[in-house]
């Protein structure tokens, strides 16, 4: 084609065959499968002549779909009252291949009704902007009444307090000895653990009565590592 047409005369064939397939592809009227039809059609004009005589059998068979289906899609193409007409065919007796050639008289009107597809867009869009602000403006976010200074005026001893709402009682006033204690459980005071080595020995005895335990008694009596808790596992 660069050798039968000028840069000129193919920059004009171009910007043809986009405006043509531009203009189709904002149709509302057409169903996708004329467009790729007529998409198909259009890779065989010829830049001379602007006139194409694909058969029904190539084109079914580069869309992948029935030859039937092409030929209803593009009866509707080529029919001047259908309110779809992209197409003109003609052909020289009833057993040639049609010749078929496109008509550009709906483009402005495609391209009209585009445009005024997307003011609407922009419209509602617009709208549904001032609707939110509206919205916001009679039914602003309702924010806690707390104030900084509110905040600010409560002390920390008045925190210390506050009595967890999800606890029976506060844990935190509990001392060492209450917290080994569950149920009639034995308790063991710090206090009752003797510091003394000269006591270790007969306190080891009245106290943990498994001997096999004994030994681990004495060892953490000396190394200062009894505590109530152990005591009371190794007691029981």
């Amino acid at each position: 084609m660069s050798e039968e047409l000028s840069e000129a005369e193919v920059q004009s064939f171009t910007s043809w065959k986009l405006d043509i397939l531009d203009a189709m592809a904002c149709d509302e009227q057409l169903q996708d499968i004329d467009f790729r039809v007529a998409f198909r059609v259009m890779q065989h004009i010829n830049a001379k002549t602007r006139d194409a005589h694909p058969s029904l059998e190539r084109l079914a068979a580069q869309l992948g779909v029935h030859r039937d289906t092409v030929k209803r899609s593009l009866g509707r193409m080529c029919d001047p009252n259908g309110g779809r007409h992209w197409l003109n065919r003609t052909r020289t007796s009833r057993t040639a291949t049609y010749f078929y050639s496109f008509v550009a008289d709906r483009l402005n009107s495609v391209f009209d009704g585009k445009l005024d597809r997307e003011e609407k867009a922009r419209e509602a869009a617009q709208e549904r902007k001032l609707n939110r602000l509206e919205v916001a403006r009679v039914h602003p976010r309702e924010v806690a009444p707390v104030h900084s200074h509110e905040v600010a005026a409560m002390h920390s001893h008045e925190v210390a307090h506050v009595h967890p709402k999800h606890l029976p009682e506060n844990y935190l006033n509990r001392t060492p000895s209450d917290s080994c204690s569950e149920g009639g459980e034995d308790t063991y005071p710090r206090e009752s653990i003797p510091t003394d080595e000269t006591q270790f020995g007969p306190w080891v005895k009245a106290n943990i009565h498994d001997p096999t335990q004994r030994r681990e008694a004495l060892r953490l009596l000396r190394e200062r590592k009894m505590t109530p808790e152990i005591l009371r596992r190794m007691a029981a």
